[in-house]
């Protein structure tokens, strides 16, 4: 039996062209994965990779036995299906499979192979990796990843009810307030607060609270915009996402752009007339949101330093700020000496 395994190797190296058999057994040891050599059934030559995974003393305890001896029930079925591939395929794909050591434990392997059909009818090289620590790391970061998850929708839970206890205290003092003018700011705040709080109420909405596709959640934004204006308001909100293809931001980012979202479109609602167009654009570092409509614009001379009446438009140009971002008002060249009525913002992701 041992001669007549011999005698294969020896024709197995002879086919490889230009190594001779001290080369091609050199190159076979220095890989770092496992590499053995059937024959269809028996193996025919083995690396020592291959027997450190096997945790055989030597290849020679390795050499000679049939190859589903180091696979483990699980897994025989499929290498019975892929040794066929290979034969009549010539080549079978990196796949999963579990194999087992000689002392009976079990070890995660990724697996391909490759039919030698100039070196034998029937033989096949094939590649074994131990892939055991990366998919012990791979599970613990699904775990880790779930529990940051479960962490972020508890934080923006506690957000939004935090937020929803102060929005409920600024329409107590409201209530209580002599003032007309204290009372308009102070439901102004709460507004505000609110709407912060449905930003946030949103993210728990989707797959992650992590992060998020810009173009949904904005859809989203404008849904709850739509629906706060009730069914009596008659001016459209549209989406348009142009040719921006899908995004995935962080979610302060996301909220940043429902806020500005959110701050532009009351403006208009306010101040401006005809549908309210929202739009998208993205650059190789930047991402861009403009809100406009078919108002007559912001004043020509509009500076928002000078503007001490519009909180709505410091908060955009302060979110915008803050994030490294910027934004302009008006820019878009409305007609008689007017700008047109749109604010741009623009952040880097």
């Amino acid at each position: 039996m041992q001669n007549a395994l011999l005698s294969e190797q020896q024709h197995i190296g002879s086919g490889f062209a230009g190594l001779n058999d001290q080369n091609y057994r050199t190159l076979m040891e220095l890989c770092p994965d496992a590499l053995i050599v059937h024959d269809g059934h028996m193996i025919v030559f083995a690396n020592l990779a291959m027997a450190h995974l096997v945790r055989a003393d030597s290849v020679n305890d390795i050499i000679g036995c049939p190859v589903l001896e180091f696979v483990a029930e699980p897994s025989q079925d499929l290498v019975k299906e892929r040794i066929r591939q290979v034969q009549q395929t010539g080549y079978a794909p990196l796949v999963d499979e579990t194999w087992r050591r000689l002392d009976g434990t079990e070890v995660q392997v990724e697996v391909a192979a490759r039919h030698m059909s100039w070196v034998a009818p029937k033989a096949a090289m094939v590649i074994v990796r131990d892939v055991t620590e990366r998919r012990r790391l791979e599970a613990e970061r699904e775990t880790l990843l779930a529990e940051k998850e479960l962490l972020m929708r508890e934080v923006h839970h506690r957000v939004a009810n935090s937020l929803q206890l102060v929005r409920s205290m600024l329409n107590l003092q409201a209530r209580g307030s002599c003032n007309e003018a204290v009372k308009i700011q102070l439901s102004e705040a709460s507004a505000r607060i609110g709407t912060i709080g449905i930003l946030h109420s949103r993210l728990q909405q989707d797959s992650s609270v992590v992060e998020g596709e810009v173009q949904p959640y904005i859809e989203g934004v404008m849904t709850d915009l739509r629906t706060s204006l009730g069914e009596t308001y008659q001016r459209p909100i549209i989406l348009d996402p142009g040719e921006m293809p899908p995004l995935t931001l962080k979610a302060d980012l996301l909220v940043a752009l429902g806020l500005i979202t959110t701050e532009a479109v009351t403006n208009s609602i306010k101040y401006g007339s005809g549908r309210i167009r929202v739009r998208l654009a993205k650059s190789d570092a930047h991402v861009e949101i403009s809100i406009e409509d078919e108002g007559t614009g912001f004043p020509k001379d509009f500076d928002l330093a000078q503007d001490r009446r519009g909180l709505g438009m410091r908060m955009i140009a302060t979110l915008a700020k803050s994030r490294g971002g910027n934004v302009t008002f008006g820019q878009c060249g409305g007609g008689n000496g007017a700008a047109s009525s749109r604010i741009a913002a623009t952040l880097p992701l």
